[in-house]
């Protein structure tokens, strides 16, 4: 795991600051006691020399002197189902869950949410292996169910067996099981009785999520705010200009949060441009819907009772060929994103970053590069290719 980041002060120079709403060229970057004390652009030279004059603690801080780099906040991985050698559903420990946030953080997550199909055995496990690791909530916020409760006709990747039909007393034994981790839950919205899970949820903190739907625009029950889609096109309703969908609600600009997966083989190009261009920058919220062999060579990997294979074409079940997840993640998601798009590089980053940290309820602290909040941030090369902590970087210093 990289250094405690809560006692670092440094100053970096040089960095491209991938900010909430540009990129800052050349700019300064000032942290004291890990927290972000000032931003300044290459004007503000005066500004910058009157902070250091007021706080004889940052005159003396080290400073990390770059070029041709960026400086982006930590990445968030809200829906995503393994990593690496990891399928969470198959989490036994906590020592797994560490080796998975180190793994993550090669590609500049700081944070992730554990999403499992509902499997009481596989939740219990995760929680269980959740609540006796040394990570804090900010790093592993809680967890990511899909289903029980959503459409046959429209499960995608989900098993038959995974799912069920709405049922409170389930709903609420679901959210007992998961000993309060539970933080997204999705929903068919058409579904008999899907109104009467809704407040089950809100009122235990969990943030719906409409998803796995074969609804029309008529027949979607809506929860209240904040609720959430579930991969926007992938295993719903497609837009159509009469019935509608799913895919349509998403596009009015209701729901307070829109997930995208941005691998580009779960969405096509024009999907995903139409998607950055309709949906507010407050709301896109890109994913990878990663799975287990995830940033790593091609094969096949186990997911609960099946094989599944890795390839070009994404991950698939060995038996069926039906695309089930991603083997993309974190910065591959955000760089492959701004290439289909054409959108500028912070407005990737921040879809993947602040907007996923203020559906968590964290964007008070965390998610962006501003004045004020935590400096959960990744030293980046222009390819987007090698990323480093600056405290990982300070630690190596011999001054």
């Amino acid at each position: 795991m990289s250094p405690r980041k809560d006692s670092y002060t440094y100053i970096i120079e040089g960095a491209d600051l991938l900010l909430p709403d540009k990129t800052m060229p050349r700019a300064t970057l000032v942290v004291k006691d890990g927290k972000i004390e000032g931003i300044f652009n290459q004007r503000a030279s005066e500004s910058l020399k009157d902070l250091l004059n007021r706080e004889p603690q940052l005159s003396a801080a080290p400073v990390l002197h770059l070029s041709d780099a960026y400086l982006a906040p930590a990445l968030v991985e809200t829906h995503i189902h393994g990593c690496g050698e990891w399928g969470f559903e198959r989490i036994s420990g906590a020592a797994e869950l560490e080796g998975a946030a180190k793994f993550l953080e090669e590609k500049g997550v700081g944070s992730f949410v554990p999403t499992i199909l509902w499997d009481e055995p596989a939740l219990t496990r995760l929680a269980s292996a959740i609540l006796e690791t040394d990570l804090p909530r900010t790093a592993l916020p809680g967890i990511y169910i899909e289903g029980p409760f959503v459409s046959m006709a429209k499960r995608g990747g989900i098993q038959p067996s995974n799912i069920l039909a709405p049922n409170t007393e389930l709903a609420r034994h679901i959210i007992e099981a998961s000993r309060g981790l539970l933080v997204v839950c999705t929903v068919a919205p058409e579904l008999m009785g899907a109104e009467s899970l809704y407040a089950i949820f809100e009122n235990a903190g969990v943030l719906v999520a409409l998803g796995h739907s074969d609804a029309t625009l008529d027949s979607i029950k809506l929860p209240g705010h904040p609720y959430t889609i579930t991969h926007l096109f992938n295993a719903m309703t497609g837009v159509d200009h009469k019935a509608g969908g799913l895919a349509n609600l998403a596009l009015t600009g209701s729901p307070n949060f829109v997930e995208l997966n941005g691998d580009g083989i779960h969405v096509n190009a024009s999907s995903l441009s139409l998607a950055a261009r309709v949906i507010s920058q407050d709301s896109l919220l890109l994913i990878s819907d990663a799975v287990v062999g995830a940033g790593k060579p091609y094969g096949e990997y186990p997911y609960y009772e099946h094989r599944v294979v890795s390839s070009a074409r994404g991950v698939r079940y060995a038996d069926t060929d039906v695309l089930m997840g991603s083997n993309r993640i974190g910065i591959d998601i955000v760089r492959n994103f701004v290439v289909q798009t054409g959108v500028p590089l912070w407005q990737a980053v921040r879809a993947m970053s602040l907007i996923p940290r203020r559906a968590l309820g964290q964007d008070a602290e965390f998610g962006s590069i501003e004045v004020g909040k935590v400096a959960d941030i990744f030293i980046w090369d222009r390819s987007l290719e090698v990323t480093a902590r600056p405290e990982s970087l300070l630690a190596g210093r011999k001054d």
